[in-house]
């Protein structure tokens, strides 16, 4: 079942990632992105949950929960002339139902607020490359495993 935009503005809500958090997100990665990284790169468990929790920290994600029940989250990083979303990520239950866009029509809004495009980059296995385009960012560049993308802010 996909709840319309207006159900979903007053069931969901956005909450700051604690330290208490970094083991679900962690594990929603790995449910998410262990495939598209293995076809990259090969899968090392242990690096690349070192390299998660070093680089994408909980008290960095905004979480989108739904009646308080955790449905994913993004990581965004303000640079000084554009946004970065480093990784946003939603049950693999639950893709396809409307979260992800409710989340990045957040992150849009932050990137208006800020004046800033927003950049990122989704691996070529990802299907996730459709998602983005369909929320209007754009193909800037591309290297042999993934694809630069961009959201101009105006």
């Amino acid at each position: 079942m996909t709840l319309s935009p207006e159900e979903m503005n007053a069931t969901l809500q956005l909450v700051k990632g604690t330290p208490a958090d970094q083991d679900w997100l962690y594990s929603l990665f790995r449910s998410t992105m262990k495939q598209h990284i293995e076809t990259a790169w090969g899968w090392d468990e242990q690096f690349q949950k070192e390299s998660f929790n070093t680089s994408l920290p909980a008290s960095g994600f905004k979480i989108l929960t739904e009646l308080g029940t955790k449905i994913g989250g993004f990581h965004l990083s303000n640079k000084s002339d554009h946004l970065v979303l480093d990784m946003i990520l939603v049950e693999p239950s639950l893709q396809r139902k409307g979260y992800g866009r409710a989340m990045m029509e957040s992150i849009k809004g932050e990137a208006k607020a800020q004046k800033k495009p927003i950049r990122l980059s989704v691996l070529k296995s990802n299907p996730a490359i459709k998602f983005h385009k369909a929320c209007g960012y754009l193909t800037t560049d591309s290297d042999p495993q993934s694809v630069k993308m961009l959201w101009p802010h105006n």
